[in-house]
């Protein structure tokens, strides 16, 4: 499978892999939901990978 050049903006500023520019530096981020698995709405969703930013 070929990779495709693709960034994902994220402005959440605690989370220890978005750099400078509102980048997520993750070659891969994992999805998950608030509300059980069955999300109705893109609001239920969050980003699995986020990890807090030790400063």
């Amino acid at each position: 499978m070929e990779k495709n050049n693709q960034t994902i903006k994220c402005n959440v500023s605690s989370c220890k892999y978005n750099d400078n520019n509102c980048i997520c530096s993750l070659d891969e981020i994992k999805v998950g939901c608030e509300c059980g698995c069955h999300p109705t709405s893109v609001d239920e969703t969050v980003c699995d990978s986020y990890e807090y930013k030790h400063e």
